[in-house]
């Protein structure tokens, strides 16, 4: 599934994550878990732990980025507590996981265009939730 306008961006009245909260209060079909990428494209990807994620499948997806020798774009550590995508789905009790790049220089700007994704980026993104699909891990 593909969300936007997740962010307020200062509009007033405006709630968070608009098409994730009609999803998640839609569902007819829980899934076992829900795991929200936002960012993860940069050439200087870094993507740390986030305080409103499920922390045991955090460290199950971050263990398997290790394995894959992805320790330097996967941040074993808390660095935020991200009001994203995942939040309307954890509010109903499913197990959640932001993996998301909030140091991307780009973030809110013009300067957001396709030429800043890397493609190694999005591998290395894909590769680890390939593991975890796969019941890796």
């Amino acid at each position: 599934m593909f969300f936007d306008a997740e962010d307020q961006v200062n509009i007033a009245d405006w709630p968070l994550c608009v098409g994730a909260s009609y999803m998640a209060q839609r569902l007819v079909v829980e899934p076992r878990a829900v795991v929200v990428l936002d960012m993860v494209g940069s050439a200087e990807q870094r993507v740390f732990w986030d305080r409103h994620s499920d922390g045991q499948l955090t460290r199950l997806l971050w263990a398997i980025a290790s394995d894959l020798g992805y320790e330097t774009q996967f941040v074993p550590q808390y660095k935020y507590a991200a009001l994203d995508d995942h939040v309307p789905f954890s509010h109903r009790g499913l197990v959640t996981v932001s993996v998301m790049d909030l140091d991307y220089s780009y973030w809110h700007t013009t300067e957001d265009t396709p030429d800043k994704v890397d493609p190694e980026s999005l591998q290395r993104i894909g590769r680890v939730l390939q593991v975890w699909l796969e019941g890796g891990g």
